[in-house]
């Protein structure tokens, strides 16, 4: 059975970058691609059965009409790509989780903006909704990212065996990159913290077998009254060290629980810079 990603679309711009994104991930792993798009068609109770399933008709006529025009532009641009559709009624966030526990579905790739070109609407609104719902990782990707790349992988890390588990679920379905770097963010105690990524650098090389790994530790004294800015804090790290892809996972316990609370992981998810590989959120 071919291995699937499934890609989310509103028919936007945004939502064409991020599938373009997906076709050429499943180009370089010689995966198929499925595209989805959920409608919620306009009914009345005052009106009667005809004239609402008029508007059904009309509704699911446009639907199919705009899936049609989008798969052609897309199997334009990756002629040896398998691209099959779906147009389906409901909410988005209810839906897609569900499909995607489908035995072939590996991943979800989804833009974070929509139609409206604002934060936060359309798909953006629905973004860390499926991170939360999904049984599959999510990888999220910027307005500005329309190829793959898997060079070097970054890893938001805070010594928890929920990270190594994120690692391992983004290399069985991706490949091993070349290099991996751990980004690591810290109070206090910055020899201590050294001895610590040091230790975790080698576990995790014993475990995964990544080539070559590295880390950068970044000292957040006096920042920890304003997480709003830890998404570009984190970003800025991630730019400096030209990472291709972030792997986040979420950790409710301990050091820094701030941090890692499910405030940021939200605020990440909606702020991209660079595509970010979502692993087991959870609700």
């Amino acid at each position: 059975m071919s291995k699937q990603i499934l890609v989310p679309t509103d028919f936007s711009h945004h939502a064409l970058i991020a599938a373009r994104y997906a076709s050429s991930m499943a180009k370089q792993l010689g995966w198929s691609l499925h595209l989805i798009h959920t409608y919620t068609p306009f009914s009345s109770s005052f009106a009667n059965e005809k004239f609402n399933q008029e508007l059904l008709d009309h509704e699911t006529d446009k639907a199919y009409a705009n899936m049609r025009a989008f798969h052609d532009e897309l199997a334009a641009e990756f002629p040896d790509l398998e691209i099959t559709t779906s147009c389906l009624t409901g909410l988005l966030g209810d839906v897609l989780p569900e499909i995607s526990g489908q035995a072939k579905n590996e991943l979800i790739v989804m833009g974070t903006k929509g139609a409206s070109g604002l934060k936060h609407v359309i798909l953006g609104s629905n973004t860390f909704e499926i991170i939360r719902k999904s049984p599959i990782p999510v990888l999220a990707v910027p307005e500005t990212q329309a190829a793959f790349r898997w060079e070097t992988i970054g890893l938001l890390t805070n010594f928890k065996q929920s990270e190594i588990n994120a690692l391992q679920s983004a290399v069985a379905i991706v490949g091993r990159p070349k290099g991996l770097t751990l980004l690591h963010m810290f109070e206090k105690d910055s020899h201590r913290n050294e001895v610590d990524l040091t230790s975790w650098k080698d576990h995790i090389q014993d475990r995964l077998k990544i080539s070559k790994i590295s880390y950068k530790a970044e000292n957040l004294v006096n920042r920890m009254d304003v997480w709003e800015d830890f998404p570009d804090y984190v970003f800025n790290m991630v730019e400096s060290e030209n990472i291709d892809v972030l792997v986040v996972t979420q950790e409710r316990k301990g050091f820094l629980t701030k941090l890692f609370s499910r405030n940021l992981v939200k605020a990440i998810a909606h702020q991209l810079k660079v595509p970010v590989f979502f692993h087991n959120i959870g609700p």
